[in-house]
């Protein structure tokens, strides 16, 4: 009877103890100064758990990222990197800074992931943090080298050498500009796709995998620019037929010609749907409902890690006067 009872204590010591813990965790919020997009991330306090490219001291500090191509390239492959790891959030991208959120999947431990790019120097510092006493023990500094791992591989794959594409066309034609060549196509063995792409990348184009909802890069952008193939460069979808359709993944009203992309049935999932996928190297995009804004009723709904942005070149040129 004696045992009985002690058992019967520690399981409901044991629901208390658990049901608070998650309690604590649901209602937590940053620490001041994280989650704040300023001239510096906050420096880390004496804990095992933060990790900071401006800390002084080896215990704490983690090498800056380089910057990609362009600041809006970097953030678009930050979010992906970020993105593809499991109980990840996006917080906040506000111009050269962006915060995201790390949940356990047990008791819901929260940690900051912090990024601020410098474009002066070149680089960008990152911060990981786990909040106060919602410790995930340890695993910042693990995390942030996966998130570096993939980042730099997405670094890899920015451009795509030109003299990699294979046109089907006949012996002795002779050879046009890639923009111009209707009838180019990439081809690439399994191991030479692996090898190019990441992970993320791999698994949605080349494996017909979908990211997750609000994850992925530019669900939210709203700059100019044409969206290309991440596998060959192809372009396939222009900034002016983007619009927010709500469900967390880059939408079109159209391609940017008809020859862009092609379509076939999908009926995986139980469902019959259309997929859309890259003209030239047949890469998996993603699908097209019929539920799109005028003046196509279409619905382009892409993976953003099937994409890479281009953002478009700012003209400093002034319109010449009609004053003589």
């Amino acid at each position: 009877m004696r045992a009985k009872k002690t058992l019967i204590g520690i399981a409901i010591g044991t629901v208390i103890g658990v049901g608070g813990i998650v309690a604590m965790n649901a209602a937590s919020s940053p620490p001041q100064g994280i989650g704040v997009p300023q001239d510096r991330l906050t420096p880390c306090p004496n804990s095992p758990n933060c990790v900071s490219t401006d800390a002084s001291d080896p215990d704490h500090k983690i090498e800056p990222l380089p910057l990609a191509d362009t600041e809006q390239r970097t953030i678009e492959l930050i979010a992906s990197s970020v993105g593809a790891l499991p109980g990840s959030r996006s917080v906040l991208t506000k111009d050269n800074y962006l915060h995201f959120e790390f949940r356990s999947p047990w008791l819901k431990f929260v940690d900051d992931v912090e990024f601020l790019i410098d474009a002066e120097k070149n680089l960008v510092h990152m911060r990981s943090a786990s909040r106060f006493g919602r410790s995930d023990l340890g695993v910042n500094r693990k995390r942030m080298e996966e998130i570096r791992s993939r980042y730099e591989a997405a670094l890899r794959t920015i451009s795509v050498p030109q003299e990699e594409m294979v046109a089907t066309k006949k012996a002795g034609d002779a050879a046009m500009p890639d923009e111009q060549d209707e009838f180019a196509t990439v081809q690439k063995s399994d191991a030479e796709w692996r090898k190019l792409l990441t992970p993320e990348q791999y698994q949605v184009a080349r494996k017909h995998g979908t990211e997750r909802a609000f994850t992925g890069p530019n669900w939210d952008n709203k700059a100019p620019g044409v969206y290309s193939c991440v596998c060959c460069g192809l372009p396939l979808f222009s900034s002016e037929t983007k619009y927010e359709s709500g469900t967390g993944w880059p939408s079109f009203w159209d391609p940017i010609k008809e020859t862009s992309v092609e379509t076939q049935p999908d009926v995986s999932f139980f469902s019959r749907r259309t997929e859309v996928h890259c003209r030239r190297c047949k890469a998996h995009l993603g699908h097209v409902f019929e539920d799109g804004p005028d003046p196509t009723g279409l619905r382009y709904c892409m993976n953003g890690v099937a994409m890479r942005f281009e953002p478009a070149e700012k003209s400093d040129a002034k319109p010449e006067s009609n004053e003589k």
